[in-house]
């Protein structure tokens, strides 16, 4: 073994959770690797940027789910809204992230949007959805309003993981980019290095290893469990899985005109696992999602557009297959309530004044989540039965938060980072 292969930490992934851990780890003095399955294209709004990081995941015969395979992994395509931890859950479960929730929020740029940044048609998504007595509010954001300027959508004010990766090889970690892990390596019990492979432009490199005490998975709730598996937890995914399934529909309102807006940034809990939000999205995104379905008419009327979107909570079901693939069949009640949110849906786009409504159709509109569970394939401190190797991204949220979980990943990696420098 080189010695240059050693490490204090590994850390698996460059989202926002590893990201988070390379940065706290590394300003601490620790020696980290940080492997990221991407490489170096930037988060860019135009058609070759998301070409080249986006990457569409089969969950089922009728539903997929997209991620970005890039430096900073899928913060690079989110859209910035914020939903809280359920922190009574996870103490619950022996974990107290109420902590470095507070240095999240003290550390970023998170509120409410103000109204200068709303466009006219999330306005009126909202005064219709309100006059129908839905319980229609704003939700706080991961966005910095300096970057807009006047009343303008700016695609650089959302928050990136890649700021704090940046962050992180300032000081002193190393980054390995295009970088797929296979499996991680044990011995006793005992994870103890991480195997791994780098794409070149025209080859894939013979397996490489490195090793370190502290090896951290954060690879995404798509990708750890499959790496998991490949290092011996044959465990992982046997409950089954959830994917927030939903749908966005679409109309035109005549009249209107409509601005680039951040989508999101309101919505409403109709109960029984149905919620409505904001699907306003931005301009460039719209003419990128309306030539897909060959949609022209709505294509060429920004302005007019109006957009809502639908989401449910479906139950645990379906499985993480051998080869990795990942299959789920929705069932009757999944199928009730999404009908449910079609039709409220229907309703506030109608009190609007939308016509030529349609349905985008079926996605995951939320997290793939539920393989990994806390108490059950990692414990409080996130490690696995294997000593030494922890857990750390979307995979290990309890099942009670199915929203946006960026605020919730950043407060884990946090208290985990904290722990992992007490061993150190």
């Amino acid at each position: 073994m080189r010695e240059q292969d050693h490490y204090d930490a590994i850390v698996i992934g460059s989202g926002t959770c590893g990201a988070t851990l390379a940065r706290e780890l590394s300003a601490a003095g620790q020696r980290v690797l940080l492997l990221e399955r991407g490489g170096p294209a930037p988060a860019t709004e135009s058609v070759m940027g998301f070409v080249a990081i986006a990457d569409q995941v089969k969950v089922g015969d009728k539903l997929t789910t997209a991620r970005a395979l890039t430096t900073g992994g899928s913060s690079s395509m989110y859209f910035g809204v914020v939903n809280y931890p359920p922190l009574d859950e996870f103490r619950k479960l022996g974990l107290d992230i109420s902590a470095e929730l507070e240095e999240v929020k003290r550390e970023l740029p998170i509120a409410p949007l103000p109204d200068r940044l709303i466009g006219e048609q999330s306005q009126r998504l909202g005064d219709s959805a309100r006059a129908l007595g839905l319980d229609w509010n704003k939700h706080d954001m991961l966005i910095d309003p300096a970057q807009c300027e006047g009343d303008g959508y700016s695609y650089r004010a959302l928050w990136r993981a890649r700021r704090y990766v940046d962050d992180a090889v300032a000081s002193g970690a190393q980054l390995v980019q295009r970088a797929t892990v296979g499996r991680v390596l044990s011995e006793g019990g005992q994870a103890i290095g991480v195997q791994y492979r780098i794409r070149k432009p025209l080859y894939v490199t013979p397996p490489r290893e490195a090793y370190a005490p502290r090896i951290v998975l954060a690879a995404g709730e798509l990708a750890s469990p499959q790496i998991l598996r490949a290092s011996g937890l044959d465990e992982i995914g046997r409950r089954g899985f959830y994917c927030s399934p939903g749908y966005a529909l679409y109309g035109l309102v005549p009249g209107q005109q409509a601005r680039d807006n951040f989508v999101g940034s309101m919505g409403c809990d109709l109960g029984d696992g149905v919620e409505l939000g904001d699907a306003n999205v931005s301009r460039f995104m719209h003419r990128l999602m309306m030539l897909g379905k060959g949609k022209f008419k709505h294509l060429r009327n920004y302005p007019q557009s109006i957009g809502i979107g639908v989401k449910i909570k479906d139950g645990h079901g379906g499985e993480l297959r051998a080869d990795g693939r990942l299959r789920k069949t929705l069932d009757a009640g999944d199928c009730a309530r999404l009908e449910r949110g079609e039709r409220e849906a229907r309703r506030v786009l109608e009190k609007a004044g939308a016509r030529d409504v349609f349905n985008f159709g079926l996605s995951v509109a939320g997290r793939v989540g539920g393989m990994v569970a806390i108490g059950e394939h990692v414990d409080a401190r996130l490690e696995t039965r294997l000593r030494g190797l922890h857990v750390c991204d979307g995979s290990v949220i309890p099942d009670a938060m199915r929203g946006t979980p960026t605020v919730t990943l950043l407060s884990m990696a946090k208290h985990l980072s904290k722990h992992l420098l007490q061993r150190a």
